[in-house]
């Protein structure tokens, strides 16, 4: 069982804490004066016909009475549609659906950036070792069904961007290329068109010749790590660059003086290619010039377990921010 703590817990009515993504959506309760998150699970969004319905099957008869739930999406409005998702979040249906009394609903990575707070609680490693500053920024980023990023500043206060839409600089020749495909495909080429899941699977079919929907990107990054098929070793070796360029800008852009953490499946799937010394990630993340300095003082964490984010609701619960 996966537990969580963090600090002074509710009194009075159980909490569900939840993080939506495109793909999968974890949930956990909290029982009135545990301050714990009990009974945590990843539960397949394709199992259910939507959040409501996914919901009551994980309570199976249970009741809640509040809920903070971190979605892959801006969290603005009282219908908010899920970017990577054909669902749609009514804050009126899902209060009366399970007669809540509060709910709370914020961008998945506001609640990562809440997580930061105390990080001693998160399962990660450090992946490349640094010189942090104790009052530091620090910035969690994230490539997954999408990609974002967001920040924790040294007044405790949380600032969440759309890092994942901005539009990618190609640096190579085969970023160019990159970049003319998915500009054709999609009008233009964000950064997440190339740093997530489908955007792994882009990048090998661009240099393979190969079909992204017919490429099983859990499937590719196994065979790259096993060394049994250099195609998907050189694709997941490009990806692996690419989020060591896009995690230095950020760090540069927040001035993340108290160091970078990493989050998403892919992310963690990749961890050779991104916990090595003169790796792929970590000669992009220290490319930048003049900033290079900066850039190799900067601790860089890896997030090992996909439950950060409703450890940031449980922190947003209890203090109510």
């Amino acid at each position: 069982m996966c537990r969580w703590s963090h600090g002074q817990a509710d009194m009075t009515g159980t909490l569900l804490v939840g993080d939506l993504g495109g793909t999968n959506c974890r949930l956990g309760l909290v029982a009135p004066g545990s301050g714990r998150i009990e009974d945590v699970r990843s539960l397949a969004n394709d199992s259910a016909t939507d959040f409501i319905a996914l919901v009551r099957g994980y309570l199976n008869g249970r009741t809640m009475d509040r809920l903070t739930l971190a979605i892959a999406a801006p969290a603005d409005g009282d219908r908010i549609p899920l970017t990577n998702r054909d669902w749609v979040i009514d804050r009126a249906e899902i209060s009366a659906a399970f007669g809540l009394r509060e709910l709370r609903i914020v961008n998945d990575f506001q609640a990562l950036g809440h997580a930061l707070a105390r990080v001693e609680s998160l399962d990660c490693v450090t992946v490349k070792p640094g010189e942090p500053s104790r009052q530091g920024t620090r910035i969690i980023l994230g490539a997954g069904t999408g990609f974002n990023c967001s920040a924790r500043l040294a007044n405790g206060s949380v600032v969440v961007c759309e890092a994942g839409h901005t539009t990618f600089a190609p640096l190579t020749e085969l970023d160019r290329r990159l970049q003319a495909a998915m500009s054709a495909k999609y009008t233009r080429c964000s950064v997440e068109r190339l740093l997530s899941g489908s955007g792994l699977r882009e990048i090998h079919a661009l240099t393979t010749g190969g079909d992204a929907d017919q490429i099983d990107g859990a499937q590719l990054i196994a065979q790259a790590m096993s060394d049994r098929d250099p195609a998907a070793r050189a694709s997941c070796e490009t990806f692996a660059r690419l989020l060591g360029q896009q995690a230095g800008d950020l760090a540069l852009l927040f001035q993340a003086t108290g160091g970078v953490w990493l989050s998403g499946g892919p992310t963690r799937a990749l961890r050779p290619l991104i916990e090595t010394r003169d790796g792929p990630f970590q000669r992009a993340f220290a490319a930048k010039g003049r900033m290079r300095p900066i850039l190799e003082r900067l601790p860089v964490h890896l997030v090992t377990s996909d439950q950060a984010a409703i450890a940031g609701c449980l922190a947003l619960s209890n203090t109510g921010a």
